[in-house]
């Protein structure tokens, strides 16, 4: 009987750094170590493919910090999206949207103390949309490292720091949502405008793996401190394709739809809900009770038609604030101070969770 033959495929320096996703000079280290097997041919230096391929697949490199995992999938109870509906730690928005946002703040963040935050004067000089991550940064830099773990005490921190830092100077005892309109609105809100804020905060506390929950994992993983987590998280949160679309959506429905048709319509449609959102059909059922409220949601009704799409969240922020005529950059505001519940929620499952290493590959392998 012959023997088989194994053939070693070879290949090349910067392929090989590539797979492992480290520095060339890092292979060479390995060599050293009798970890890899190294020749050399046309003055370049080869590496056997399978020893490399099997050391990708190793749990950590060597030099590397221990338990440092390669790549692995994002387990989460926060939320989740289930035939079109959306559930938060297993409750449908549904049952949640009309409920206290103090209530969907305990059954997402748990019974975690709050972490006392302290908004400093001179964030009031800040446009609105940026005075809540600035809170984070200052109050992080005003402390010691905090364990992404607690962020979730954190987080019910800053929720009660940001009518301050909105420059609400009203009663400190309000609810969060009668706070928050107050300090972006310059007025106080009726009861009706509170109840719709207050659903709206509700329904953007979290939608999966977002960009900005995706940063704040990222960042926790790293072990940064609870505030950078949450900062990150922000960073990503500003991006005119997430939490910073609201001019658009605004745009829409004061100009109406540009483009071709069949071309994407900020503030309308949702792939995730491709039958509606149910986070929009939440805050227009309370916004449809708002006196004066008639003509917008025509007109948003009239947009539906034209752009083939129903309204998304962030179209019925846009009609929210047309509604109440809050400013343009409101919604980013509501989406931040609603995210901060479901950024913190994620940094607390992520700091549970082996550290996780981004590895790069090469497109054109």
């Amino acid at each position: 009987m012959s023997e088989s033959v194994v053939v070693t495929e070879w290949i090349t320096t910067r392929e090989a750094a590539q797979r492992l996703g480290v520095k060339r000079t890092t292979l060479y280290t390995y060599v050293s170590r009798g970890l890899l097997t190294r020749r050399r041919s046309g003055g370049e230096s080869l590496f056997d493919r399978a020893e490399i391929d099997a050391l990708a697949g190793t749990r950590h490199h060597p030099g590397s910090p221990l338990g440092v995992l390669p790549m692995r999938s994002v387990r989460s109870s926060v939320s989740e999206v289930r035939e079109g509906e959306l559930f938060l730690r297993g409750v449908p928005l549904a049952d949640l949207a009309d409920e206290p946002l103090a209530e969907a703040v305990d059954l997402v963040l748990g019974p975690a103390p709050e972490v006392v935050v302290s908004a400093p004067a001179h964030l009031t000089a800040l446009p609105l949309h940026r005075r809540l991550p600035a809170l984070a940064q200052w109050a992080g830099s005003e402390s010691e490292w905090v364990d992404p773990a607690a962020a979730a005490g954190v987080a019910k921190g800053l929720l009660g720091a940001a009518p301050v830092a909105l420059g609400s100077a009203g009663r400190p005892d309000r609810p969060v949502p009668e706070a928050i309109f107050a300090a972006v609105a310059g007025r106080p809100g009726s009861p009706r405008e509170v109840a719709t804020l207050n659903t709206a905060l509700v329904a953007l506390i979290d939608h999966g793996l977002a960009a900005s929950v995706v940063a704040a994992r990222v960042a926790a993983s790293a072990r940064a401190s609870a505030y950078d987590c949450l900062v990150a998280g922000y960073a990503a949160l500003s991006g005119r394709l997430h939490g910073g679309i609201g001019p658009s959506a605004l745009a829409v429905l004061r100009d109406g739809p540009a483009g071709s048709s069949g071309s994407p319509v900020p503030g309308f449609g949702h792939w995730r809900h491709p039958d509606g959102d149910p986070r929009a059909d939440a805050i227009l059922a309370r916004l449809a009770l708002v006196d004066g409220s008639a003509p917008v949601l025509a007109r948003l009704s009239e947009i539906t038609s034209l752009a083939g799409r129903r309204p998304n969240i962030d179209g019925a922020l846009a009609a929210f604030i047309v509604v109440c005529g809050l400013p343009d950059g409101a919604a980013e505001v509501f989406f931040q101070v609603g995210r901060t519940v479901g950024l913190a929620a994620h940094i607390v499952e992520e700091a549970g969770e082996d550290p996780l290493r981004w590895r790069a590959t090469d497109p054109t392998a």
